[in-house]
């Protein structure tokens, strides 16, 4: 079990996916996307059940994208693999059965993206919600949350390196739809599953593309492919090379400290 980076566990019609990278912080990597791609495949031929909830394995939900040693794309092939991304959480978006998020810890950046493409954002209280602590990029991450807090506190939270909201303010924000307390998250979490699904399969599935229709016709799917462009296009830029050659010269770590060090 702890070397399979996605699990399955069900409940009656509800079923669990479960990122399992406690170690990193349920950070996404190749690999975990494909094991995930396989793990939405599997459930949504499973006629039993009817609502899934994504969570996260150990102290996250996901602090995002993987980042490791920095090889230079071209432009072509940075903007490929962040339209594979892309398409990853539309297909999210878009599953015939509705998807609620169990947010405890940290879910940050790329992480966030998968949030914003579920149906339902449950979390606890004190989880943090944010972006990179590091301006790695732009036009990919924050554009996902304008659909939900309003333009101005999209902008505020995203231009902002390492900006965070608590669980708490995620409710306030429109963010997430409930926060609870952490000993009573997943069952509380369950309980608005299990409501959801007493609604017939095929119900659920046409409601949840009634509402979706809605935010495609304001252009949430065509705002959100305009991203991969947008960040490839930002990643030319001196300043974003210079974060990646600190990366590679300090870590990780050591960059943000580098970068927090910076006196304005």
């Amino acid at each position: 079990m702890e070397d399979q980076l996605v699990l399955i566990e069900k409940k009656g019609r509800i079923a669990y996916v479960i990122l399992n990278r406690p170690d990193k912080l349920n950070a996404l990597s190749r690999e975990l996307f494909q094991a995930f791609d396989k793990a939405l495949d599997e459930l949504e031929k499973d006629q039993d059940i009817s609502v899934l909830i994504i969570k996260g394995n150990g102290r996250a939900f996901s602090v995002g994208y993987d980042v490791g040693k920095y090889r230079e794309p071209s432009v072509t092939e940075d903007r490929d693999y962040l339209e594979e991304c892309t398409r990853r959480w539309l297909r999210l978006w878009e599953y015939p059965k509705p998807v609620i998020a169990q947010v405890q810890g940290f879910a940050l950046a790329g992480g966030t993206q998968m949030l914003a493409c579920c149906d339902i954002v449950i979390t606890d209280k004190k989880a943090q919600f944010g972006f990179p602590s590091l301006p790695l990029g732009g036009g990919f991450v924050g554009i996902y949350w304008g659909w939900h807090v309003g333009p101005q506190r999209a902008k505020m939270l995203d231009l902002t390196a390492g900006s965070r909201i608590s669980g708490e303010k995620a409710v306030q924000y429109g963010f997430a739809a409930e926060c609870f307390d952490a000993d009573c998250l997943e069952e509380e979490t369950l309980k608005i599953a299990r409501g959801i699904a007493k609604t017939p399969a095929d119900v659920l599935k046409l409601k949840k593309m009634a509402h979706n229709r809605i935010m495609d016709l304001q252009g949430f799917r065509t705002g959100l492919m305009y991203g991969p462009e947008q960040d490839a296009i930002i990643h030319t830029a001196e300043g974003i090379k210079l974060m990646y050659r600190k990366i590679n010269e300090l870590g990780l770590k050591g960059t943000i400290e580098w970068f927090n060090s910076q006196e304005v």
